[in-house]
């Protein structure tokens, strides 16, 4: 009995340590100067490189603001799908830009980390 009550207790701790990691992890929220940082730290990105990309995310965020605020206002199923569908365009044109700015080992390099995180979504799901 003592031990089934350690292991719920080490069970919630875990799982209120993950949720309270979850929190602070704001990878969605990072400003365009924080994202282009990482991308920076991640590629090392050159001061031309740095310039065009925030400019990128800086346009793509304004592209896709109304696109998700849309999704969050549509009522019908069809209106979501649609919705979700020229999302994930914008996204596929906001990686090919990226990749139009960096070397072919920096792609290669971002195109593992894109893969690692979508990973990550689904084990998550």
């Amino acid at each position: 009995m003592k031990r089934l009550l350690i292991v719920c207790v080490a069970i919630l701790a875990m799982a209120l340590c993950s949720s309270a990691f979850a929190k602070g992890y704001s990878h969605g929220k990072m400003s365009p100067d924080e994202r282009v940082a990482h991308m920076t730290k991640m590629l090392d990105l050159t001061p031309d490189q740095q310039t065009k990309i925030k400019d990128i995310i800086v346009r793509r965020d304004a592209e896709m603001k109304p696109l998700f605020k849309s999704l969050s206002e549509a009522n019908d199923k069809e209106e979501q799908r649609e919705i979700k569908i020229d999302i994930l365009e914008q996204h596929q044109k906001y990686r090919d830009e990226l990749n139009g700015v960096l070397t072919d080992e920096q792609a290669k390099k971002y195109q593992e980390y894109i893969q690692s995180r979508k990973m990550m979504h689904k084990n998550k799901k």
